[in-house]
């Protein structure tokens, strides 16, 4: 059974977020993301979306395809796809806190938001 984390409360990542609205330290997106599913919206698709930071560092999406996940210096969310079509795939993405969810940004354009669950 998973329980919706209550993001800003739990992690007080409030105060780590800049004027843009991401979150960045490292540390605190790390915690944020560990062992957390993310289930949510994929934009570019309207198709659903979702991801589990496992805490080994390995990503699953649930359709069986390798990926890893680690979090920057800058506090962004990094992946890359070892498998599957999207296999050499690598890239970052910046979080933000909006209203109880979480967004992805890529290039400044959100891409994805969903809700974190455990």
């Amino acid at each position: 059974m998973f329980r919706t984390i209550f993001l800003l409360s739990s992690f007080g990542l409030a105060a780590s977020a800049l004027a843009d609205g991401y979150l960045r330290d490292q540390a605190e997106v790390e915690a944020l993301l560990t062992g957390a599913t993310l289930d949510g919206i994929y934009l570019r698709t309207n198709s659903a979306y979702r991801l589990t930071f496992r805490e080994d560092g390995t990503l699953d999406d649930g359709r069986e395809t390798a990926a890893r996940w680690w979090i920057s210096e800058q506090g962004q969310y990094c992946r890359e796809w070892l498998a599957g079509p999207l296999a050499g795939n690598e890239g970052c993405m910046d979080i933000r806190l909006h209203n109880g969810q979480v967004q992805l940004f890529f290039d400044g354009r959100q891409v994805a938001e969903g809700v974190l669950q455990r």
